[in-house]
């Protein structure tokens, strides 16, 4: 995509993230031609819809995979944000590949979060030769969200199972989770011995930083699409590390 150039979204699910990113959207000079908030929008909108360029989905867990599924049949491309619809991915991700569709997801799209994970894979492969250190990992978000732990916490978790030979899977790492009043989200990285403890952690201040990345990911899709690409994508391919 050219620089300054106006994209036109569509954005699927109107909560709070919903509310963010068509904010951010319109400030970055970009036009939301359609809102899709439930099923029935996908009919009623069927005309708004075909102008679009590329869906930002930030819906239910519940409707996450259906959505999906309708940019699919329309080749559109999308930006998923919205987390706890796991059992859906792989059939998904192999429906994806055989239609040649296109699709990013992150379980967070703010930069601040993905350069927080990957700080975390380099101090999990320095753990790696510290047997010393047990890994956990504390999680808080507000009390309206549905999925526990959070899909940041899992991404992190998975993250540093990667790099740690004694941990096989992701639910082998302890992770503890609270749900507190407003707050946007805090994820923290703890590994700890016998005689001090050292912690990664992350503090979101707003949603502005999850829908920044967000806009950023359709910016980053309509533009790898233009060129030819298409896929399954996740933050690394559009950050490039």
């Amino acid at each position: 995509m050219e620089k300054n150039q106006s994209l036109n979204i569509a954005l699927s699910g109107y909560g709070r993230m919903g509310h963010e990113v068509e904010k951010m959207a319109l400030e970055k000079g970009h036009r939301l031609v359609c809102i899709l908030n439930d099923g029935e929008d996908w009919t009623k909108q069927a005309q708004a819809l075909r102008q679009a360029q590329v869906v930002i989905d930030f819906s239910e867990p519940s409707c996450a995979a259906e959505n999906i599924g309708r940019c699919f049949d329309l080749h559109l491309p999308v930006v998923v944000g919205t987390t706890g619809w796991d059992a859906s991915r792989e059939a998904l991700k192999a429906r994806c590949l055989r239609e040649n569709q296109t699709l990013i997801e992150a379980s967070n799209f703010s930069i601040g979060v993905y350069l927080f994970m990957a700080t975390a894979r380099f101090l999990a492969e320095k753990m790696n030769a510290q047997p010393q250190y047990a890994a956990t990992i504390e999680e808080t978000h507000h009390i309206h969200k549905l999925d526990k732990p959070s899909g940041t916490a899992i991404t992190l978790a998975k993250e540093v199972c990667g790099e740690m030979e004694r941990y096989e899977d992701w639910k082998n790492l302890p992770i503890t989770s609270f749900r507190e009043g407003e707050v946007f989200g805090i994820h923290a990285l703890n590994f700890d011995s016998e005689v001090d403890t050292v912690t990664l952690r992350h503090e979101a201040k707003s949603r502005r930083s999850f829908a920044a990345g967000a806009v950023r990911a359709a910016e980053w899709l309509v533009s790898a699409c233009a060129d030819g690409k298409k896929g399954w994508f996740g933050m690394k391919d559009m950050m490039g590390f």
